[in-house]
């Protein structure tokens, strides 16, 4: 018996390390994706060189998280909702690790952007980071608090992103059909939109791992909520 304590004892440690190193990783990637955003809108280049220095650190503990996840399946054998758990922590990782290259990709756009005159309408682009960047935070919440209510709300302002993605990159996109020198830095504009897009939409895919997890149910590719979420 005092042998399958102890078993017990670092299985649970190394599960707590596991939850505990993804939080850690998913508030890197939201100071990354912050930095780059305030680089662009305040036209801060240092801002913009640290998210894109930082991302070695998301690199890194993808890489980290993924070899706890191993050594939990192989040392432990979880089962069940421990299994989930550790599963659901991968696949978050990775997503992080894609939202902190989202925020590199804005960085060095930004970085370009900052050569040439401010474009006034730049600052449109606040609202769509607000949308992706709160559905990012409370996804991460749902995870650390295995909150499934928090999670299906995630999923449900996909639309609204969608919706103001549209309304933001169009507005960029007409100034492209103008005469205007600056027709290059429109376009780096409607990237960055799209970028930001990407963001929401890899929040929801963390949202739905946290429902899988806590239900053992995926909702991906338009699957149904459990009925206990509807």
């Amino acid at each position: 018996m005092p042998n399958q304590g102890h078993i017990l004892s670092t299985f649970d440690d190394s599960l707590r390390q596991l939850r505990e190193t993804t939080i850690a990783m998913g508030a890197g990637t939201q100071r990354n994706l912050q930095n780059a955003i305030r680089g662009l809108l305040e036209r801060n280049k240092e801002l913009c060189n640290t998210a894109i220095a930082d991302d070695d650190d998301e690199d890194r503990l993808e890489v980290e998280i993924d070899r706890l996840g191993m050594s939990i399946i192989t040392k432990f054998r979880p089962l069940a909702s421990d299994l989930r758990m550790v599963i659901a922590s991968m696949k978050l990782a990775n997503h992080l690790e894609r939202i902190s290259d989202q925020a590199v990709s804005i960085a060095k756009r930004a970085r370009k952007l900052m050569k040439n005159s401010e474009i006034p309408e730049t600052r449109n682009i606040e609202g769509l980071y607000q949308v992706a960047s709160g559905m990012l935070a409370d996804a991460l919440t749902a995870y650390a608090d295995s909150n499934m209510q928090l999670a299906v709300g995630v999923i449900d302002r996909e639309k609204n992103l969608k919706k103001c993605h549209k309304t933001t990159s169009r507005n960029f996109a007409k100034a492209l059909e103008g005469e205007s020198d600056q027709y290059r830095d429109y376009l780096d504009l409607v990237f960055i939109c799209r970028w930001l897009e990407r963001v929401g939409d890899l929040a929801t895919n963390i949202a739905e791992d946290v429902i899988f997890e806590e239900t053992s149910t995926d909702i991906r590719h338009g699957g149904e909520l459990p009925a206990e979420l509807q």
